[in-house]
């Protein structure tokens, strides 16, 4: 997310090397259109739970 590989595009999460052809988003999400999600408001959260010290 940091690097800005991971986005929304066309209602999936495209980036993830597990998936490369994109995950679906339920209709909620999906309405949100493209964004990019390299903004710390996105990623910080998972860097705080990963390390806690």
């Amino acid at each position: 997310m940091i690097k800005g590989v991971v986005r929304i595009e066309d209602g999936e999460v495209r980036g993830l090397d597990s998936q490369p052809e994109g995950v679906p988003l339920p209709p909620e999400l999906a309405s949100l259109g493209n964004q990019n999600l390299s903004h710390p408001y996105y990623w910080a959260g998972f860097t705080m739970i990963g390390s806690p010290w």
